[in-house]
């Protein structure tokens, strides 16, 4: 997608494209199906084989239930993967929500610290 001169690209569209990301829904029976049986499987090679962008990927692996785990190494279904793999995504989400969290309670103390003005009166 470009900007208003047809050679600057717009550098707020959101990234990959709609028309070729699927519904999701239908997407993660699919999914399911491509890695059975192949361990780690890139992003890139599934996403030539389903035809979809990673956004989607992502998206179909957080509706999956848990049946698909992500990593750096591409994707796997979780029942077929190492227990040290499984432990590490784990984690490592577990650690990203203890950072979001942390984050929104910035967010709510500094909302309650600035009553008296510090964000432009908003309480």
């Amino acid at each position: 997608m470009k900007g208003r001169d047809s050679q600057t690209p717009n550098l707020f569209a959101a990234a990959g494209s709609p028309t070729r990301r699927p519904y999701v829904d239908v997407l993660v029976p699919r999914l399911i199906a491509a890695l059975d049986g192949r361990g780690w499987v890139r992003a890139s090679l599934l996403c030539a084989e389903l035809q979809t962008d990673r956004r989607s990927l992502r998206e179909a692996g957080n509706k999956s239930g848990g049946r698909i785990i992500g990593h750096q190494r591409g994707y796997c279904l979780t029942v077929q993967a190492a227990l040290e793999d499984v432990v590490a995504v784990v984690n490592r989400h577990l650690s990203q929500a203890r950072a979001e969290r942390a984050r929104a309670l910035e967010i709510e103390q500094l909302r309650h610290a600035s009553r008296g003005g510090l964000l432009g009166g908003a309480a």
